[in-house]
């Protein structure tokens, strides 16, 4: 037996067994993993922070998408199973009669459509919550000047705990929708810790290098990107591997077509601002801004393939420019113009 069999096989015996012994917490583990769910924080979450400050919705913009794109190579690189589709297609258990497979039950976020490595919940949940920790311990533990050298310690020690149990907890609700295997949402989980420290942290010479660098580099990059993804897809082609495997896959062993969904990725392109502004009209132009965007996702025409992508396409790159230039702009009516 392989070794990712007997991984696999380790991770099917513990979906079994949380399965098993929590029957009826389904809404809660649904909850968590719905609110880990890398489109959240981009529709509310980036736009309260760009309104708290510009910067800090930039870490967090760019957190999440760089989670987003590595994430999707990745999981075409490592092309694993999901466990729902799994235990039907290994010839672990013997072959021929299904009733002796062991039973995963579905749920309605169960059937996701990719490849299952590494988890795109848990990597986007832990770039985006490093952001927020990092951020909360610089505004309010770091400037705290009322706070001891030692209660300080205590509080960002608590806090990093805390960040590590909450990234236990989404790896959970994954393992319990049966969508991924234990070693899919460990690799997730460091994946996310890595490219929030790369991408947001002073002391990476990428992040130094990205918040200096003009924008027209930045339209650069964001081309760059775009342009690998898309020769990544095509890569694969060539090597006589279907893109699509995983999809058929998902829709040969889902057992409601309700719980299929469409899923996208969008690259976006980067712009910046340095204006210091209003938090309050921020935040009221933000969430507006956020629920005003989910709406117009959510009224997207899903007939037409190529009109669903393009319409999706151009949404989520014209959200980046309002959050981060328009409304700061908007914003400076009522604050005060500095560099940072």
């Amino acid at each position: 037996m392989r070794l990712i069999e007997e991984l696999n096989t380790l991770g099917v015996s513990g979906i079994t067994l949380l399965q098993s012994n929590f029957p009826k917490s389904d809404g809660f583990f649904l909850t968590v993993t719905q609110l880990a769910d890398p489109l959240y924080a981009f529709l509310f979450l980036v736009p309260i922070a760009a309104g708290l400050h510009t910067s800090f919705g930039t870490d967090i913009l760019v957190a999440t998408v760089v989670a987003e794109w590595s994430n999707t190579l990745l999981k075409w690189l490592l092309m694993e199973d999901r466990p729902f589709w799994w235990v039907r297609e290994t010839n672990v258990y013997g072959k021929g009669d299904l009733a002796k497979f062991p039973k995963l039950r579905q749920t309605p976020l169960t059937c996701e459509t990719g490849p299952g490595s590494p988890s795109g919940h848990v990597m986007g949940y832990g770039a985006v919550a490093y952001c927020l920790v990092v951020w909360f311990i610089k505004m309010f533990v770091k400037n705290n000047k009322k706070l001891s050298a030692r209660t300080k310690s205590r509080v960002i020690v608590s806090v990093w705990i805390l960040y590590a149990v909450t990234i236990v907890l989404v790896a959970l609700s994954r393992l319990y929708v049966a969508t991924h295997f234990p070693h899919q949402c460990l690799l997730g989980a460091l994946g996310g810790v890595l490219v929030a420290w790369v991408f947001t942290s002073p002391q990476s010479w990428v992040c130094c290098w990205w918040s200096r660098s003009s924008r027209p580099i930045l339209i650069l990059a964001a081309l760059f990107t775009t342009l690998l993804s898309v020769g990544a897809y095509w890569l694969q082609r060539l090597l006589g591997v279907d893109p699509q495997w995983s999809i058929k896959l998902a829709f040969k062993w889902c057992e409601s077509p309700d719980f299929l969904h469409v899923n996208t990725t969008p690259l976006f392109s980067l712009v910046r601002s340095r204006i210091r502004h209003n938090p309050a009209i921020g935040l009221v132009c933000s969430i507006f801004l956020g629920w005003a965007f989910k709406l117009a996702t959510e009224t997207v025409p899903t007939g037409d393939v190529k009109v669903f992508y393009m319409c999706q396409f151009l949404l989520h790159a014209v959200e980046p420019y309002l959050l981060l230039v328009a409304v700061p702009r908007l914003c400076s009516l009522g604050g005060k113009s500095k560099l940072n």
